[in-house]
């Protein structure tokens, strides 16, 4: 079995690479994911198309995404995928309207989703203040996994952030971070996602419990590719 790493055609393979995505997330179940994606009223198909349509709009207004695949060569089958933004400036330099997730219906979930994604964002926005490569999502579809495409997309955005002199920043989920920290990553935050209300409803309640215990972890590598062991002050310390 090979695979081949090459950029994405948007219009050729977005519909598989959510489809992939929606399988690797969901096997086993990471309820991140539905922060973005959600499932709604439990009809899988339509809820997957909505996403789909969405987050193609996101990406063709986005100038600075980047789809790559990797493909199984011998049936052309989206094995692993990665969204990338590359920043050749400060991404957060200019002021940015609060992430509403209008996704969701207009009632308390959607509050909660919103303040969730802003708590996941907050360390990257506070600290990361410089051109970067950021990994927005990674994926293996659960039929390749253990075959090394994880490494291979990130190892592709390490050799990016080489090539443009700049960070790598990633918000990394439980199943991801073991990878990250073997490729050299270096945690600046554990980010546990705890939104609040001063009059939770039900809808409120239902939504802390479906995303219960949810944490993220804020990673960076510098643009050095590591730090020297007699740098102390990172970046945003300085």
């Amino acid at each position: 079995m090979t695979f081949k790493l090459s950029d994405a055609d948007i219009e050729a393979d977005f519909d598989e690479f959510m489809a992939a995505q929606w399988a690797a997330f969901e096997e086993p179940m990471q309820p991140l994911f539905r922060l973005f994606c959600p499932s709604n009223n439990g009809d899988r198909e339509a809820s997957l198309k909505a996403s789909t349509a969405r987050m193609l709009k996101d990406y063709r207004e986005d100038p600075y995404s980047r789809l790559l695949k990797v493909e199984d060569t011998s049936t052309g089958r989206i094995a692993g995928a990665a969204w990338y933004k590359i920043y050749k400036e400060n991404p957060f330099a200019r002021p940015e309207e609060e992430t509403v997730a209008d996704w969701y219906p207009d009632d308390s979930s959607r509050d909660f989703v919103s303040q969730a994604i802003r708590q996941m964002e907050r360390p990257r926005h506070e600290k990361g203040t410089r051109p970067q490569v950021f990994l927005y999502i990674i994926l293996t579809h659960p039929d390749y996994r253990r075959k090394g495409i994880g490494a291979m997309l990130v190892q592709w955005g390490i050799d990016m952030a080489k090539e443009l002199g700049v960070e790598f920043w990633l918000d990394a989920s439980p199943v991801g971070k073991p990878l990250y920290e073997k490729m050299g990553f270096e945690l600046v935050e554990r980010v546990p996602l705890v939104p609040k209300t001063e009059v939770p409803d039900e809808v409120w309640n239902t939504t802390a419990q479906k995303f219960k215990d949810v944490v993220v972890w804020t990673m960076w590598r510098p643009k050095e590719d590591r730090v020297r062991p007699d740098q102390k002050v990172r970046p945003w310390e300085a």
